[in-house]
């Protein structure tokens, strides 16, 4: 990442923000702060510096993005001499953004916004006037769903999102790799988290796409097959509305969640320097418990949108 480009981010961000209050392309007020954050985090990683391991052939990043499900160690270590990660990401990005679009066409958008309306309006700490607002708003929320500058905002703002979550992988990573005594350049760790993302999300974006389709809208959760709809868990033992934590804790074990975990203990033990793999593993484990214990709290909180 450069300083330019971060620059470029936020001011963007700063442009679409004051197009969007003034009206000229309403709804997109979001999507310009989260963009100036965006630049923000750019212009930040701007200043760590790349590793100066470089020998070394540098594979290609085709090879890489095709290499990483059959030889994922031979990635890692040359990524740990040429670290990079942008292609990966955007890949990620554009597969993410495909299948919500192919969701949200095949289930339609009123379904999905009507189910997410209804069952905030079921919230107990909802109050009456608060209920009346947001059945004032349902038709301009299904207009906004049905947006296209819209949805193109959604994809831009998913793309900074991914981004953050990226860095904050890459943080987890990197410190666990120094409190255990070994070398693991930030910009290894980045490369690590965004390619284990990119393998994992594009078997499962690609099997959820060609599932989707062979399902009757009337049979998909409007919120729960947003996520995939690969069936590769234990949740399907529970009932969402009667344990929607242990639904929620076991849809984590997943084969494809542990496939990524696997992935990101592998290149850390092949991106870094003295990164044992034991270390390697504990840091994995670590982000993954952290989903489990994230999927719990946020079922526990809101049960009734997973119902």
């Amino acid at each position: 990442m450069n300083l330019f480009s971060g620059v470029t981010v936020a001011a963007l961000g700063l442009l679409v923000a004051i197009l969007s209050i003034a009206g000229v392309i309403p709804g997109l007020t979001q999507t310009g702060v989260v963009m100036i954050l965006g630049g923000g985090l750019i212009i930040g990683l701007s200043f760590i510096d790349k590793p100066t391991i470089t020998e070394g052939e540098r594979m290609s990043t085709p090879a890489t993005l095709g290499n990483i499900f059959f030889s994922p160690a031979e990635v890692f270590q040359n990524l740990k001499r040429h670290p990079r990660w942008l292609a990966a990401a955007i890949l990620v990005v554009l597969m993410s953004t495909v299948y919500t679009n192919l969701f949200m066409y095949h289930v339609t958008p009123e379904r999905v916004t009507n189910h997410v309306i209804d069952k905030t309006m079921e919230m107990p700490m909802m109050n009456d006037e608060a209920r009346t607002q947001i059945e004032a708003g349902r038709q301009q929320a299904i207009a906004d769903a049905k947006n296209p500058v819209m949805r193109a905002g959604q994809a831009v703002s998913g793309f900074v999102g991914w981004l953050f979550w990226f860095a904050f992988l890459a943080l987890i990573f990197f410190l666990f790799a120094l409190a255990m005594g070994g070398t693991l350049n930030y910009w290894q760790a980045f490369s690590v988290a965004v390619y284990a993302t990119f393998a994992s999300s594009l078997i499962r974006y690609a099997l959820s796409s060609v599932i989707l389709f062979f399902k009757d809208p009337v049979d998909i959760h409007p919120i729960l097959g947003q996520g995939q709809m690969v069936q590769d868990n234990l949740s399907f033992l529970f009932d969402p509305a009667t344990s929607p934590v242990l639904f929620s804790v076991t849809a984590v074990f997943g084969l494809l969640t542990l496939y990524w975990v696997w992935l990101n203990a592998v290149g850390l033990k092949h991106a870094g320097e003295k990164v044992s793999g034991s270390t390697a593993w504990t840091a994995s484990l670590t982000v993954f418990f952290m989903f489990v214990v994230l999927s719990a709290a946020m079922a526990f909180a809101f049960p009734g949108f997973i119902s």
